[in-house]
């Protein structure tokens, strides 16, 4: 997903540049605001906060990418689907990817303990 965005960027950018050569304002327009969303999910995609008492995580929603909290005592299930990917089951299931699983998990049942 990175390396798609960076490349949906840069072309964006390059788009940019040339309705700014050609002068057309529209195509200007609209390669802005497409550069400024590949910006915004090159930055902020799927970052995940754990504090005391739930979890908030970025998610898919409709067409944008927004925040949703977790309640820990919400969580009914928590399982490692792979290396970098959790699946975690409360009202819904939800599949968050970290950089590493184990981690995540043992960091979530010492915050639970508490």
């Amino acid at each position: 997903m990175t390396i798609i965005c960076s490349l949906l960027f840069t072309a964006m950018l390059i788009t940019v540049i040339i309705s700014i050569i050609q002068q057309n304002k529209i195509q200007l327009i609209g390669a802005l605001l497409l550069s400024f969303i590949a910006l915004m999910l090159l930055l902020f995609r799927y970052k995940i906060v754990l504090f005391d008492d739930m979890m908030m995580i970025y998610e898919w929603k409709m067409f944008a990418m927004l925040p949703s909290v977790i309640y820990y005592n919400d969580i009914q299930e928590i399982s490692i689907k792979n290396k970098h990917c959790v699946m975690i089951s409360h009202k819904k299931k939800n599949y968050i990817y970290v950089f590493d699983a184990q981690k995540f998990i043992d960091t979530y049942k010492e915050l639970n303990k508490k």
